[in-house]
């Protein structure tokens, strides 16, 4: 998939045409981007707090031998919007 870089290195929108291999959809004003894998009964890979979908980079080939593979970046996360919100349980939860 994609090499590593850090998040901050530069503009998002600029990072995100560069090393984004997946896509982003729009909710609620804001940015959410994901990676996608082939067909079947879907699979949402969450990722923890300060991860992104990289997490997942390791299972998501296996994953997808039977199901159709989502994993997100929660925003603040990876390519999803970073505009300053209240990042607490609220907006997760």
């Amino acid at each position: 998939m994609s090499k590593f870089v850090a998040w901050n290195s530069q503009d998002l929108e600029i990072w995100a045409n560069k090393y984004a291999v997946g896509k982003i959809i729009e909710l609620e004003g804001h940015q959410i981007y994901y990676v996608e894998k082939d067909e079947g009964e879907p699979v949402i890979l969450l990722h923890g707090f300060n991860l992104d979908w990289h997490t997942w980079i390791a299972n998501i080939d296996a994953f997808s031998e039977r199901n159709k593979v989502h994993a997100f970046d929660f925003w603040s996360s990876g390519f999803s919007t970073r505009n300053p919100l209240d990042y607490g349980y609220d907006l997760f939860g």
